[in-house]
């Protein structure tokens, strides 16, 4: 069998190879005519249902994406929804996942979900395809995280891929989105921190200008003499200034373990474990603290209490008032505005993982589930 996907199949065939292997294969190919050799026809036995993501056969209402390289191999089943490829693409575009399964490179998905995806989702998927964890295929939205992995492409190997398709108007969309995209994430809820950070005000974010991501920093030898860790990692760090932001997730502080541990009747190693990881954090700010970086650190509660992260946000601009001389008027009247506040907080709340933030999507783009998050209704 040969069969190539495109679009939001291959996004999540895409998914599960990068959560169940890691890294992706290094060779790039052209589009092969579909084939479902041995089988004389295509039949929804034959689709490999596990490598897509699927948990059910594809029909007329939920087909899978195919694409062929001309009109004259496109397959005909009702099962399938059949795209030809575009002319002017580079020739090597596609990759085989083994199985006779082939799905677009990472640098051709982005720019196929770039007119299917809202503009913060498709800026969020190019984070997640420049970094080190991958989504869940089935779930992308609230399901398990995949971390570790390797990145699937680089901000500059999607543009150099750009550069080569021509002036079209998926291209253009496609770049506007690169823009807010920074390599190296490692998880999502960093992501839509960084995201909300670089985008600019006119378009729901809060402006802070260019980041980067994950940049490791060497402690002072005569500290680390001292015990202290020889490098720390901020998470986002606003470019030509000495602040940034660290995301601490529940498992920062996390009570619920010891709560758990207490009714199973062992809670002091549960106790532990929370009193470690609270009191690396508080030397982790101390030791930034000395490399002349403000990191402030943001927590679940300030991304879905209202006005949580407009608040961390200021106290960014006000620290780059005060450190590096650099203007907060701009923020302080942007957040000075009811409308543009809660427009910003709806699309916060659209991008973060729960099942609630479906609902906020839908109400602040309107349109199909695909063009929010994605993945999934």
């Amino acid at each position: 069998m040969l069969l190539a996907t495109c679009n939001k199949t291959a996004l999540r065939a895409l998914r599960v190879f990068r959560s169940a292997h890691g890294t992706l294969p290094a060779e790039r190919h052209g589009l092969p005519r579909p084939d479902p050799f041995p089988q004389r026809r295509w039949s929804k036995r034959i689709v490999p249902l596990a490598a897509l993501g699927l948990a059910s056969p594809p029909n007329a209402e939920c087909p899978v994406d195919v694409i062929s390289p001309d009109a004259a191999s496109r397959t005909q089943a009702s099962f399938f929804s059949c795209h030809v490829i575009p002319a002017g693409l580079p020739t090597d575009s596609f990759l085989m996942l083994g199985n006779g399964l082939c799905i677009p490179c990472p640098e051709l998905l982005f720019l196929q979900m770039a007119t299917i995806m809202t503009p913060e989702a498709h800026a969020l998927l190019g984070y997640e395809l420049c970094g080190t964890y991958s989504r869940s295929a089935t779930e992308p939205r609230t399901g398990e995280v995949t971390y570790g992995v390797s990145p699937a492409t680089s901000v500059e190997k999607i543009a150099r891929y750009l550069d080569c398709c021509g002036r079209r108007a998926d291209v253009a969309r496609a770049r506007r989105s690169l823009e807010r995209v920074c390599d190296n994430a490692w998880s999502p809820m960093e992501a839509v921190v960084a995201l909300m950070a670089c985008l600019p005000t006119s378009e729901g974010g809060y402006g802070l200008g260019e980041i980067s991501l994950n940049v490791r920093h060497n402690t002072a030898p005569e500290l680390a003499g001292l015990g202290c860790k020889e490098s720390r990692v901020p998470d986002i760090e606003v470019a030509g200034t000495r602040v940034g932001f660290n995301y601490d997730s529940h498992a920062h502080f996390d009570l619920d373990s010891i709560a758990v541990a207490t009714i199973e009747g062992s809670p002091d190693s549960a106790i532990r474990d929370v009193r470690e990881k609270y009191l690396d954090d508080l030397r982790r700010n101390r030791e930034l603290a000395a490399m002349g970086r403000i990191i402030l650190p943001v927590t679940p509660a300030d991304l879905f209490t209202p006005g949580g992260l407009d608040a961390v946000m200021l106290e960014a601009a006000l620290a780059m008032e005060e450190f590096d001389g650099r203007s907060a008027d701009d923020l302080r009247a942007c957040l000075g505005s009811q409308t543009l506040t809660v427009g910003r907080q709806r699309l916060i709340w659209s991008l973060l993982p729960w099942p609630e933030g479906r609902r906020c999507a839908r109400k602040q783009h309107g349109g199909g589930a695909w063009r929010h998050e994605g993945g999934r209704t």
